[in-house]
Protein backbone atom coordinates (compact mmCIF):
# COMPACT_ATOMS: atom_id res chain seq x y z
CA UNK A 1 0.00 0.00 0.00
CA UNK A 2 1.59 3.66 -1.01
CA UNK A 3 2.07 5.67 1.72
CA UNK A 4 -0.08 8.50 1.70
CA UNK A 5 2.74 11.08 3.21
CA UNK A 6 4.91 10.45 0.37
CA UNK A 7 3.19 13.34 -1.88
CA UNK A 8 3.32 15.52 0.89
CA UNK A 9 7.08 15.45 1.75
CA UNK A 10 7.82 15.57 -2.14
CA UNK A 11 5.72 18.71 -2.44
CA UNK A 12 7.88 20.23 0.85
CA UNK A 13 11.04 19.09 -0.55
CA UNK A 14 9.83 20.64 -4.01
CA UNK A 15 9.13 24.03 -1.51
CA UNK A 16 12.76 23.56 0.30
CA UNK A 17 14.69 23.42 -3.32
CA UNK A 18 12.90 26.26 -4.77
CA UNK A 19 13.89 28.14 -1.66
CA UNK A 20 17.55 26.98 -1.34
CA UNK A 21 17.44 27.86 -5.74
CA UNK A 22 15.94 31.75 -4.57
CA UNK A 23 19.06 32.34 -1.84
CA UNK A 24 21.33 30.95 -4.74
CA UNK A 25 20.11 33.06 -7.02
CA UNK A 26 20.33 36.15 -4.92
CA UNK A 27 24.21 35.50 -4.80
CA UNK A 28 24.75 35.17 -8.57
CA UNK A 29 22.25 38.41 -9.10
CA UNK A 30 24.86 40.09 -7.06
CA UNK A 31 27.98 38.80 -8.26
CA UNK A 32 27.87 38.08 -11.71
CA UNK A 33 27.14 41.62 -12.94
CA UNK A 34 30.46 42.48 -11.01
CA UNK A 35 32.39 39.85 -12.26
CA UNK A 36 32.96 37.87 -9.30
CA UNK A 37 32.99 34.01 -8.13
CA UNK A 38 29.51 32.79 -7.33
CA UNK A 39 31.10 29.96 -5.05
CA UNK A 40 33.86 31.67 -3.68
CA UNK A 41 34.57 33.64 -1.42
CA UNK A 42 31.18 31.86 0.68
CA UNK A 43 28.18 34.20 2.19
CA UNK A 44 29.62 36.81 3.35
CA UNK A 45 27.70 40.32 4.72
CA UNK A 46 27.96 42.89 2.52
CA UNK A 47 28.30 45.62 4.56
CA UNK A 48 31.01 44.69 7.06
CA UNK A 49 32.43 41.54 5.62
CA UNK A 50 32.06 39.61 8.37
CA UNK A 51 31.43 35.49 6.75
CA UNK A 52 27.41 34.71 7.80
CA UNK A 53 27.22 31.50 9.27
CA UNK A 54 24.89 28.49 8.02
CA UNK A 55 22.61 29.04 10.99
CA UNK A 56 21.97 33.00 9.69
CA UNK A 57 21.78 31.90 5.78
CA UNK A 58 18.89 29.29 5.85
CA UNK A 59 16.58 30.80 3.53
CA UNK A 60 13.64 33.10 4.12
CA UNK A 61 13.69 31.56 8.27
CA UNK A 62 17.29 33.50 8.51
CA UNK A 63 15.65 37.05 7.55
CA UNK A 64 12.14 36.48 9.53
CA UNK A 65 14.78 35.48 12.71
CA UNK A 66 17.01 38.56 12.08
CA UNK A 67 14.54 40.95 11.06
CA UNK A 68 15.84 42.18 8.08
CA UNK A 69 18.92 43.03 9.62
CA UNK A 70 22.61 41.40 9.41
CA UNK A 71 23.50 39.35 12.95
CA UNK A 72 27.48 40.52 12.72
CA UNK A 73 26.80 44.45 12.33
CA UNK A 74 22.88 45.03 12.31
CA UNK A 75 22.94 46.72 8.97
CA UNK A 76 19.53 46.46 7.16
CA UNK A 77 19.15 43.79 4.31
CA UNK A 78 16.62 44.44 1.80
CA UNK A 79 13.35 42.44 1.68
CA UNK A 80 14.04 41.91 -1.86
CA UNK A 81 16.32 39.04 -0.78
CA UNK A 82 13.75 37.53 0.80
CA UNK A 83 10.97 37.74 -1.36
CA UNK A 84 12.99 35.68 -4.34
CA UNK A 85 13.13 32.63 -2.07
CA UNK A 86 9.59 33.59 -1.31
CA UNK A 87 8.69 33.33 -4.87
CA UNK A 88 10.89 30.11 -6.22
CA UNK A 89 9.85 28.02 -3.05
CA UNK A 90 5.86 28.47 -4.61
CA UNK A 91 7.76 28.25 -8.15
CA UNK A 92 8.89 25.43 -7.60
CA UNK A 93 6.11 23.60 -5.61
CA UNK A 94 3.86 24.87 -8.33
CA UNK A 95 5.83 23.15 -11.37
CA UNK A 96 5.85 20.17 -9.39
CA UNK A 97 2.08 19.67 -8.78
CA UNK A 98 1.38 20.63 -12.28
CA UNK A 99 3.98 19.10 -14.44
CA UNK A 100 5.25 15.26 -14.72
CA UNK A 101 8.58 14.96 -12.81
CA UNK A 102 10.70 15.49 -15.79
CA UNK A 103 9.27 18.32 -17.47
CA UNK A 104 9.07 20.11 -14.33
CA UNK A 105 12.74 19.87 -13.78
CA UNK A 106 13.72 21.27 -16.63
CA UNK A 107 11.09 24.20 -16.42
CA UNK A 108 12.47 24.78 -12.87
CA UNK A 109 15.65 25.34 -14.32
CA UNK A 110 14.27 27.61 -17.09
CA UNK A 111 12.31 29.60 -13.87
CA UNK A 112 15.93 29.85 -12.11
CA UNK A 113 17.22 31.35 -15.21
CA UNK A 114 14.57 33.90 -16.29
CA UNK A 115 14.20 35.05 -12.62
CA UNK A 116 18.14 35.58 -12.64
CA UNK A 117 18.27 37.61 -15.83
CA UNK A 118 14.79 39.36 -15.09
CA UNK A 119 16.82 41.04 -11.66
CA UNK A 120 19.61 41.73 -12.93
CA UNK A 121 18.08 43.58 -16.10
CA UNK A 122 16.13 45.29 -13.47
CA UNK A 123 19.22 46.29 -11.48
CA UNK A 124 22.17 47.13 -14.54
CA UNK A 125 20.12 47.00 -17.47
CA UNK A 126 21.96 44.12 -19.16
CA UNK A 127 21.32 40.69 -19.59
CA UNK A 128 24.17 38.51 -19.36
CA UNK A 129 25.25 36.37 -21.98
CA UNK A 130 25.66 33.28 -19.87
CA UNK A 131 21.52 33.56 -18.91
CA UNK A 132 20.66 34.07 -22.66
CA UNK A 133 22.97 32.11 -25.05
CA UNK A 134 23.59 29.41 -22.24
CA UNK A 135 19.84 29.24 -22.07
CA UNK A 136 19.59 28.40 -25.62
CA UNK A 137 22.73 25.34 -25.14
CA UNK A 138 20.65 24.40 -22.11
CA UNK A 139 17.26 24.39 -23.56
CA UNK A 140 18.47 22.23 -26.52
CA UNK A 141 20.02 19.62 -24.33
CA UNK A 142 17.06 19.80 -22.63
CA UNK A 143 14.89 19.23 -25.89
CA UNK A 144 17.12 16.49 -27.12
CA UNK A 145 17.04 14.35 -23.58
CA UNK A 146 13.28 15.03 -23.44
CA UNK A 147 11.67 15.49 -26.78
CA UNK A 148 8.14 15.69 -25.06
CA UNK A 149 8.77 19.50 -24.46
CA UNK A 150 8.60 19.92 -28.28
CA UNK A 151 5.96 17.09 -28.67
CA UNK A 152 8.21 15.24 -30.69
CA UNK A 153 9.20 11.68 -30.32
CA UNK A 154 13.50 11.43 -31.32
CA UNK A 155 16.07 13.57 -29.67
CA UNK A 156 16.96 14.97 -33.15
CA UNK A 157 13.27 16.16 -33.80
CA UNK A 158 13.21 17.83 -30.37
CA UNK A 159 16.24 19.16 -30.59
CA UNK A 160 15.72 20.79 -34.25
CA UNK A 161 12.15 22.13 -32.99
CA UNK A 162 14.11 23.63 -30.17
CA UNK A 163 17.09 25.37 -32.60
CA UNK A 164 14.35 26.28 -34.83
CA UNK A 165 12.08 27.87 -32.14
CA UNK A 166 15.22 29.57 -30.69
CA UNK A 167 15.93 31.61 -34.70
CA UNK A 168 12.28 32.22 -35.27
CA UNK A 169 11.72 34.46 -31.97
CA UNK A 170 15.43 36.11 -32.23
CA UNK A 171 14.24 37.00 -35.93
CA UNK A 172 10.98 38.43 -34.83
CA UNK A 173 11.64 40.01 -32.19
CA UNK A 174 14.55 41.32 -33.80
CA UNK A 175 12.88 42.67 -36.82
CA UNK A 176 10.18 44.03 -33.77
CA UNK A 177 13.80 46.34 -32.32
CA UNK A 178 14.52 47.06 -36.10
CA UNK A 179 11.01 48.46 -36.53
CA UNK A 180 10.79 50.38 -33.43
CA UNK A 181 14.09 51.94 -34.07
CA UNK A 182 12.90 53.20 -37.70
CA UNK A 183 9.63 54.35 -36.33
CA UNK A 184 11.40 56.41 -32.92
CA UNK A 185 14.85 57.33 -34.37
CA UNK A 186 16.38 55.65 -31.34
CA UNK A 187 17.43 52.01 -30.08
CA UNK A 188 14.17 50.53 -29.32
CA UNK A 189 15.40 47.19 -27.97
CA UNK A 190 18.77 45.54 -26.82
CA UNK A 191 20.08 42.84 -28.32
CA UNK A 192 19.92 41.43 -24.88
CA UNK A 193 16.27 41.15 -25.27
CA UNK A 194 16.54 39.60 -28.64
CA UNK A 195 18.79 36.70 -27.52
CA UNK A 196 16.48 36.37 -23.89
CA UNK A 197 13.06 35.28 -26.36
CA UNK A 198 15.75 33.31 -28.17
CA UNK A 199 16.41 31.53 -24.67
CA UNK A 200 12.67 31.12 -23.63
CA UNK A 201 11.54 30.32 -27.29
CA UNK A 202 14.30 27.36 -26.89
CA UNK A 203 12.46 25.75 -23.93
CA UNK A 204 8.97 26.38 -24.59
CA UNK A 205 8.85 26.53 -28.74
CA UNK A 206 7.73 28.49 -31.12
CA UNK A 207 3.81 28.79 -30.58
CA UNK A 208 4.99 30.24 -27.49
CA UNK A 209 5.59 33.99 -29.03
CA UNK A 210 2.39 33.77 -29.87
CA UNK A 211 1.19 34.50 -25.98
CA UNK A 212 5.06 35.72 -24.53
CA UNK A 213 5.06 38.79 -26.92
CA UNK A 214 1.52 40.37 -26.96
CA UNK A 215 1.14 39.45 -23.11
CA UNK A 216 4.87 41.37 -22.11
CA UNK A 217 4.28 44.28 -24.36
CA UNK A 218 0.39 44.71 -22.52
CA UNK A 219 2.03 44.30 -19.13
CA UNK A 220 5.74 46.42 -19.94
CA UNK A 221 3.01 49.77 -21.59
CA UNK A 222 0.40 48.91 -18.36
CA UNK A 223 3.24 49.86 -15.46
CA UNK A 224 5.15 51.69 -17.65
CA UNK A 225 2.36 54.30 -18.06
CA UNK A 226 1.35 53.81 -13.98
CA UNK A 227 5.43 54.58 -13.73
CA UNK A 228 5.71 57.47 -15.37
CA UNK A 229 2.22 58.83 -13.75
CA UNK A 230 3.52 58.05 -10.57
CA UNK A 231 6.76 59.33 -10.93
CA UNK A 232 5.72 61.98 -12.97
CA UNK A 233 8.16 61.53 -15.20
CA UNK A 234 8.91 61.65 -18.84
CA UNK A 235 8.21 59.58 -21.70
CA UNK A 236 11.86 58.45 -22.43
CA UNK A 237 11.92 56.75 -18.86
CA UNK A 238 14.01 53.41 -19.49
CA UNK A 239 12.15 50.55 -18.37
CA UNK A 240 13.84 46.99 -19.09
CA UNK A 241 12.15 44.88 -20.98
CA UNK A 242 13.26 41.53 -19.94
CA UNK A 243 11.13 41.23 -16.79
CA UNK A 244 8.15 41.36 -18.85
CA UNK A 245 9.44 38.64 -20.94
CA UNK A 246 10.47 36.32 -18.21
CA UNK A 247 6.98 37.46 -16.35
CA UNK A 248 5.19 36.36 -19.60
CA UNK A 249 6.62 33.11 -20.07
CA UNK A 250 6.43 32.07 -16.37
CA UNK A 251 2.43 32.59 -16.93
CA UNK A 252 2.73 30.63 -20.38
CA UNK A 253 3.89 27.49 -18.13
CA UNK A 254 0.97 27.95 -15.51
CA UNK A 255 -2.43 28.66 -17.94
CA UNK A 256 -0.77 30.56 -20.84
CA UNK A 257 -0.44 27.24 -23.19
CA UNK A 258 -3.73 25.92 -22.24
CA UNK A 259 -5.62 29.40 -22.97
CA UNK A 260 -3.66 30.03 -26.45
CA UNK A 261 -4.57 26.20 -27.20
CA UNK A 262 -8.31 26.52 -26.94
CA UNK A 263 -8.22 29.82 -28.08
CA UNK A 264 -6.86 28.61 -31.51
CA UNK A 265 -9.15 25.22 -31.37
CA UNK A 266 -12.29 28.08 -31.18
CA UNK A 267 -11.25 30.25 -34.22
CA UNK A 268 -10.41 26.86 -36.51
CA UNK A 269 -13.76 25.34 -35.50
CA UNK A 270 -16.09 28.84 -36.30
CA UNK A 271 -13.84 29.03 -39.56
CA UNK A 272 -14.49 25.16 -40.30
CA UNK A 273 -18.33 26.00 -39.57
CA UNK A 274 -18.50 29.32 -41.13
CA UNK A 275 -17.03 27.59 -44.41
CA UNK A 276 -18.86 24.47 -43.70
CA UNK A 277 -21.97 23.42 -45.76
CA UNK A 278 -24.95 23.75 -43.40
CA UNK A 279 -26.42 20.85 -42.11
CA UNK A 280 -29.81 20.12 -39.97
CA UNK A 281 -30.44 18.34 -36.43
CA UNK A 282 -29.23 15.41 -37.89
CA UNK A 283 -26.34 16.63 -39.37
CA UNK A 284 -27.94 16.44 -42.72
CA UNK A 285 -26.46 19.35 -45.46
CA UNK A 286 -29.14 21.46 -46.05
CA UNK A 287 -30.48 21.70 -49.45
CA UNK A 288 -29.44 17.72 -50.09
Amino acid sequence: MDNPSYPILEDIAAFVTGACIGSFLNVCVYRIPLNRSIVSPGSHCGACGAPIPWYNNLPILSWLFLRGRAACCGTRIDFRYCLVEIGMAFLFLALWLKYPPIDALIYALMVSGLTAACLIDLDHYIIPDRFTLGGCIAGFIACAIHPALMDQKTALHGFSWSLASAIIGALFLLGVAWLGTALFKKEAMGMGDVKFIAAICSFLGMTSLIWVLPLSSLIGSVLGIGLILWQRGAWGTRIPYGPFLGLAAILWLFGGAELTHAYWQNVVHSWSMSTGPMVDEHGVPIGH
